[in-house]
């Protein structure tokens, strides 16, 4: 039970951390004359990712330990989705000074960062072998 919840509630907790961050304190910046800024969409694919790892933690409560495994690894690789997006695939604003430099991209790198340690020491307690007595 104990290794249950360790594989499951920090995926639940981080995921929508994620998901919420970007849509509230952790925002794109606004619209740039009249349109739309890269950190935008952004901001939208990070929540989508963020809600995807939601699920695989919600899932993660009703498998077996095998499975947990699976679901933990499909989050390290959802988190490094989350790195890829506003750094590689899409992209955030140029300026130093913008928000989702300073503030976004950051948010997100920690979330991630807390998510991938998280889900490797899951995957350890459940390839374990087990006590025996």
């Amino acid at each position: 039970m104990k290794n249950k919840l360790f594989a499951s509630l920090p995926n639940i907790v981080l995921g929508a951390l994620t998901a919420i961050a970007p849509q509230t304190f952790a925002h794109a910046c606004g619209a740039h004359d009249g349109m739309m800024p890269a950190c935008h969409y952004s901001q939208q694919a990070a929540t989508g990712i963020g809600v995807v790892i939601l699920a695989l933690g919600i899932v993660a409560l009703f498998a077996e330990p095998k499975v947990r495994v699976g679901l933990n690894i499909a989050a390290i690789a959802d988190v490094l989705l989350l790195f890829a997006v506003p750094t590689v695939l899409i992209g955030i604003c140029k300026g130093a000074m913008m928000h989702c430099r300073m503030v976004m991209l950051p948010t997100l790198i920690v979330l991630g960062v807390l998510t991938i340690v998280f889900a490797a020491v899951s995957i350890w307690l459940d390839t374990r072998a087990p006590k025996r007595a």
